[in-house]
Formats: C-alpha cells, structure tokens, sequence
C-alpha cells in the first residue's frame, strides 16, 4: 500500500513574528495535499462538479509537536482516519514532517460530500468509494 505524500517549502507568508508556521499555514499544508491526492485519482475539483459533488469541511484541529522554520522543506502524510458506513461524511489525517522527518504536526479534518444541486450531504459515487479504500488507514481509524 502506498502511502500519499506531498513536500513543500515553508514560505516567508508561512511564518508568524515568532518564526513560527502560522496555523492557517498548517491548513494549507494539508489542504494543498488533500486536494493532490485527490487530483492523482482522477477527481480534480472540476471532476467532482461535473459529478454534482463537492467536499465541505465540518471541523479542523492541529496539535503541534516541533517548530518548523522559514526554508524548511515539510513533507505531508495523508491517510484516512474514518468513515461513516456510507461514506458521506469522514475525517482525514495529515502527518505533517519538518525537514529532519520528526512529526512537526498533526492536522485533522473533519468533512463530508455535499450533492451541489440539493445542497445536502450525500455518499460519493462507488468508484471514488473504491479509491478512497485505496488511501491507508490510520492506525486508530474508526467507521463513524
């Protein structure tokens, strides 16, 4: 099993007065690698609206472990951390690596599939249910 993983270099924008990466910065790590994944399987933003469907973000939640400073390159880990039965609603959990591979952070969101026509929360199509299957499970994921 693969395990998705994205790298990208901690920016001038990424750092608060304290050199520290700022929260939303975090966010952005995560989200720039959730949405990549989602690219590699076939289901681009575009690809999601041509299906009626849509990701919505419910909750987000980050613990910080190390710093990460401006220059560093971080290396983000994607993996499921549980699903309803049906698949509509889930949460994600990013590991997020400064550039000596130590946990820096970990960054959680919690979501659900949302149907743009009808504006409620819906299943994805089986086959994106499928890839999802694809991407490995944390080691404490849960069917919600």
């Amino acid at each position: 099993m693969y395990i998705f993983r994205k790298e990208m270099e901690v920016r001038w924008s990424d750092i608060d007065a304290n050199s520290h990466v700022t929260h939303t910065s975090y966010a952005q790590f995560a989200t720039h690698t959730r949405t990549q994944w989602m690219q590699s399987i076939g289901y681009a933003m575009n690809d999601l609206l041509n299906k009626d469907l849509s990701a919505v973000l419910l909750k987000e939640e980050t613990e910080y472990y190390r710093e990460v400073f401006l220059g560093e390159q971080v290396s983000v880990e994607l993996f499921m951390l549980g699903h309803t039965q049906d698949y509509s609603r889930w949460r994600f959990l990013h590991n997020i690596y400064n550039s000596k591979h130590k946990l820096s952070a970990k960054h959680i969101v919690y979501g659900a599939w949302i149907n743009t026509q009808t504006r409620k929360i819906c299943p994805p199509p089986d086959d994106l249910i499928r890839l999802i299957d694809e991407l490995p499970k944390s080691s404490d994921f849960t069917i919600l």
